[in-house]
């Protein structure tokens, strides 16, 4: 019996030891995970990994506009931490900038005016020969004339005015050296140049080829006047200004830069140097009184700039 209690009591001593051994165990586990989880806490591991979660959590987002919204969005829109977050535009600067750049790229029309002239035509010849016949006579006669090439024909053309009845003052003359001569209206079309701001060279040419033909109107009227009430000094002024805007034209045609208008800019620029070199041929004619050259130079001018548009048309 003695025995027995002996045993029993060592076996329950030996159960109260274990139940303390595992309630020690117990609470130093519990000791050392709260410490790792303290430590783990603060380190960079946890906030990596909620930044990759976050990430994740936008990988298929897209924002209102329709654009892929990254992480980099998102600290953006929720401002995090004034480190990480840039300095955030206003969305009216956007808009504004927007709207600058379409305003940029607004395509504008360039006009330049039509216009007509009468002239008298006294024959249409393919062959180089019959020209220099026809011309001879003309130089005979003193009359003014310069030839055009036109609907696959050469033009001898004489006089040059913007008024049909004024043209029609000289016919009874040229009649009596070509009896088949007629009138012969040149028509100028309108001249539209598409461009942006970027091209803003267009807009300044096309006023300045305005200024031209005005020019040759105030010449027109010049030459309506009867001889004896012509003023030379009124004359050499509207030369003076045709030299001038020559001079702009050329200035603005050197700027252009784009491929597309290549031929009008070279066409331009040749038409331009021939205009230029009439310009001084005509004044020295005008003060020698060979008014017939310098009228005839002026019906070239006016000739050069229909050929000039249709070498457009056709490019």
């Amino acid at each position: 019996m003695n025995k027995r209690k002996t045993i029993y009591r060592g076996f329950n001593k030996r159960r109260k030891t274990k139940m303390i051994k595992v309630l020690l165990i117990t609470v130093s586990l519990c000791l050392i995970g709260g410490y790792g989880y303290i430590k783990v806490k603060d380190s960079d591991i946890i906030q990596n990994l909620s930044k990759k979660i976050s990430f994740l959590k936008l990988d298929n987002f897209f924002s209102r506009e329709g654009e892929f919204l990254s992480y980099d969005d998102y600290k953006l829109k929720n401002n995090e931490t004034d480190e990480d977050v840039e300095v955030q535009k206003d969305p009216e600067d956007k808009i504004n900038n927007e709207e600058n750049n379409k305003v940029s790229e607004e395509v504008k029309v360039a006009v330049i005016d039509s216009w007509n002239i009468y002239t008298i035509q006294v024959a249409s010849v393919k062959d180089g020969k019959d020209i220099d016949k026809i011309e001879a006579q003309l130089v005979e006669n003193k009359i003014p004339f310069s030839v055009v090439e036109m609907d696959g024909a050469k033009k001898v053309q004489t006089y040059a005015f913007f008024d049909k009845d004024i043209t029609r003052t000289h016919m009874e003359k040229i009649k009596t050296v070509f009896p088949d001569a007629f009138i012969s209206e040149m028509k100028i079309p309108v001249l539209s140049l598409e461009y942006t701001s970027k091209y803003s060279y267009v807009e300044n040419i096309s006023k300045e080829l305005n200024k031209l033909i005005k020019n040759f109107k105030e010449e027109s009227e010049f030459w309506s006047t009867k001889e004896e009430k012509r003023d030379l000094k009124a004359y050499n002024t509207i030369l003076t200004n045709r030299k001038q805007i020559i001079s702009g034209i050329q200035k603005e045609a050197d700027k252009i830069d784009y491929s597309k208008m290549n031929v009008f800019k070279d066409n331009l620029i040749k038409y331009t140097k021939d205009v230029n070199d009439k310009i001084d041929m005509s004044s020295k004619a005008a003060k020698e009184q060979n008014y017939n050259i310098s009228k005839s130079l002026y019906l070239s001018s006016m000739q050069g700039y229909f050929s000039f548009i249709n070498s457009i048309k056709e490019a």
